[in-house]
């Protein structure tokens, strides 16, 4: 990833604008991860500070994979980002959330820690004691600079402490940014070779018959990596009903729709088993070798974002889609619809704390407005040139961003499961219903497909998944409230000499 815009969409290309402050993904991928999880304006790195010391600032990144390979690493900052980020030299490790514990409980030496979507484990870990609470850290270092009580309430615990700061395009406000988080790419040179210039892909039939040509003609290309996240978005399954009210997307008809469909793809032998264990990698290794005909997948927007335009994957692919569903409702598209996005976290024995503190700062840049006190404060600690949110750039919309929707971040309300009880039953029901996701696309037949997802539905019902739904119903009707109430007004400039 960079940290400064790049143009992705240009001409027949998705056009996007990219900042990294932190994520990722996102992708997550990190999807996200990153991303997934952090968006910004961007502003020139830290200056290098003085440093005698022969030790290196050892930042951590957590992703679901844990993989070193080379593609993999890619789609995070390199180190020399992360020394321009940090002002001082930075070792950068990858690993797991499990290994992560493991070194933690070893006392390996930490001093940033980066998780490149929500965890569960690592939610609790913030509590362990072994990181800064993010008030304390800013008290201690930065001359009174205070987090408003908005952003306390928005993105702390159940005990109103932040640990962990997120990296959201937006903190205790509504993103109304035309992003869409989903897209579909179809290789050029197939689609060229065998199908006419006015093949868009908008239909789920037109997506099949396509798929059959190639399968027949490109026995050694993947016909297509298509996988619920985008399908449910494609085709139109709501997080908030008409009422306002959030709700299981996975309850909603368009998800038995996009399973069936998912199921017949893998029947007819143009849906790889290996999607399922599909790392953002070697999703990005197939693209750049042009391997894959079709894709739309949850990873995928995430590692178009870390792209730069000259590379192999613009040089191969184009837009296509989306894919209608049957009922022709309107397609629903959300960044960060799968609740994930990166945080960080810094660790109390770190010997790096000032650097610890502009690195907050410098996240604070990226997604939320200083009040004049605030600014003041960054005025008296040196940090003048972080006082101003850049403006965001305008997003030029295609078939994706034109159906995009202002995305309230609500999974910062309750993604904290400080609550161990609630972490439990959330790990329990996304664990199981992965599984059951997985089984009903290897199905044999729609018929099976409809009636594992409605024991599936009923088993999600039954036990203690509603405690977790009302959880997440009530944090999300609280963060629209505490949106609507939050409205960023224009912040007046701060001088150096603290005069507005």
């Amino acid at each position: 990833m960079k940290w400064k815009y790049l143009p992705i969409w240009k001409k027949n290309r998705i056009r996007q604008y990219w900042v990294l402050a932190f994520l990722l993904c996102l992708l997550l991928s990190f999807s996200l991860l990153f991303a997934s999880r952090y968006y910004g304006g961007s502003a020139a790195p830290f200056e290098l500070l003085e440093n005698d010391r022969e030790d290196k600032l050892t930042w951590y990144f957590v992703t679901k994979s844990g993989s070193t390979f080379e593609e993999d690493l890619s789609l995070l900052p390199s180190e020399k980002e992360l020394t321009e980020l940090a002002g001082v030299p930075v070792q950068r490790e990858v690993c797991t959330a499990d290994k992560f514990l493991n070194l933690t409980a070893a006392n390996a030496p930490m001093d940033v820690l980066t998780s490149c979507y929500t965890d569960s484990k690592l939610k609790r870990f913030e509590t362990s004691g072994r990181v800064w609470n993010l008030e304390l850290l800013a008290e201690k270092n930065l001359h009174g600079f205070n987090f408003s009580e908005s952003f306390i309430e928005w993105c702390g615990n159940t005990k109103n402490d932040v640990y962990a700061y997120p990296h959201t395009k937006t903190v205790t406000e509504e993103d109304k940014s035309p992003s869409s988080g989903v897209a579909m790419l179809v290789q050029k040179e197939k689609k060229e070779e065998y199908f006419s210039a006015s093949t868009t892909f908008g239909t789920k039939e037109a997506v099949v018959d396509a798929l059959k040509v190639i399968r027949k003609n490109e026995p050694d290309m993947v016909p297509c990596y298509l996988d619920l996240t985008s399908l449910q978005q494609m085709f139109g399954a709501r997080i908030e009903d008409e009422d306002g009210t959030w709700q299981e997307k996975f309850f909603e008809p368009e998800t038995l729709e996009g399973l069936q469909y998912l199921n017949r793809l893998y029947r007819e032998r143009m849906l790889p088993q290996e999607l399922f264990t599909l790392t953002e990698g070697a999703l990005l290794s197939q693209l750049r070798e042009g391997k894959v005909f079709l894709v739309s997948t949850r990873d995928l927007y995430s590692i178009l974002q870390c792209l730069p335009e000259d590379d192999l994957v613009w040089q191969n692919y184009e837009p296509a889609g989306p894919i209608r569903s049957d009922s022709g409702k309107i397609f629903q598209f959300r960044r960060n619809y799968d609740e994930q996005y990166a945080s960080t976290m810094f660790f109390l024995d770190s010997s790096y704390e000032s650097v610890q503190a502009r690195l907050l700062i410098r996240f604070c840049v990226c997604n939320m407005d200083f009040s004049p006190v605030q600014q003041e404060a960054l005025v008296r600690s040196g940090l003048s040139q972080w006082v101003k949110h850049l403006p965001r750039p305008e997003l030029e919309k295609d078939a994706f961003h034109t159906f995009a929707v202002p995305t309230i971040p609500y999974e910062i309300l309750f993604s904290h499961y400080a609550d161990t009880r609630l972490a439990t039953i959330y790990d329990r029901t996304e664990n199981y219903r992965s599984a059951q996701i997985i089984k009903m696309v290897l199905s044999s037949s729609p018929e099976e497909v409809k009636r594992i997802y409605s024991e599936t539905l009923q088993e999600m019902k039954n036990g203690d998944y509603e405690l977790l739904e009302n959880w997440k119903e009530n944090r999300y009707q609280k963060a629209k409230e505490l949106a609507s109430s939050n409205q960023q007004e224009a912040v007046p400039k701060i001088t150096d000499s603290g005069e507005s």
